[in-house]
């Protein structure tokens, strides 16, 4: 078990040595920059990261705040199912654990212009991790229609980047995981679910 704990503080070292260099560099960029607009603060520009299918992100660190602003009241998205383990492919084969959101369009246009924003919660040591994720414009749900998002880093279709040294990566306690979904013209839906004490499970 403390060889386990060591490793796991050796991964959390070099991820934060990783950040503080990303967080350098992002900030050095903005200081250079011409334009004559603001530019982002360092840490949004290291933090909000927007995937498309098949891209490989290079840092994607926890954003302190939710950056979805959506005010609609259109009642046309729907969160289906969120899973976080004992995910399976479609024809029912197991695969590794990752964040699994399934979603419907129940209304009569179109949806696109998708953001995810999803957290981790470890009841048990009190820490609290959320990310954000921007989808890309090819992402888009037809009425009627449904269509899953994976979080993982597989780097397949419709499968998007993560933090492999979240918590949902690296802790071992229960987890509470709660995804706010976002598409032009309908209003937000938010879903919880638990992930189970122990590892990540992976597919044989």
């Amino acid at each position: 078990m403390n060889i386990i704990r060591q490793r796991q503080g050796s991964e959390r070292v070099r991820f934060g040595i990783l950040a503080a260099a990303v967080l350098v560099g992002a900030t050095a960029i903005a200081a250079c920059s011409s334009s004559s607009a603001a530019a982002p603060a360092a840490s949004q520009q290291a933090t909000v990261v927007t995937t498309t299918a098949g891209s490989t992100a290079t840092a994607i660190l926890p954003v302190s705040d939710n950056p979805i602003v959506n005010s609609s009241t259109v009642e046309a998205l729907k969160v289906d199912s969120v899973l976080v383990e004992n995910n399976v492919d479609a024809s029912g084969k197991p695969v590794s654990d990752h964040l699994e959101v399934a979603l419907s369009n129940t209304g009569s246009t179109e949806l696109s212009g998708f953001e995810v924003f999803y957290t981790f919660t470890d009841p048990t040591d009190n820490i609290t991790e959320s990310y954000y994720t921007k989808l890309p414009d090819s992402f888009t749900i037809p009425p009627g229609g449904q269509r899953i998002a994976h979080f993982d880093n597989t780097g397949a279709p419709d499968h998007f980047p993560v933090n492999e040294f979240s918590l949902y990566s690296s802790s071992t306690n229960a987890l509470d995981v709660t995804v706010m979904v976002s598409a032009q013209g309908a209003a937000p839906v938010t879903a919880s679910v638990q992930k189970d004490a122990g590892g990540q499970e992976t597919a044989d």
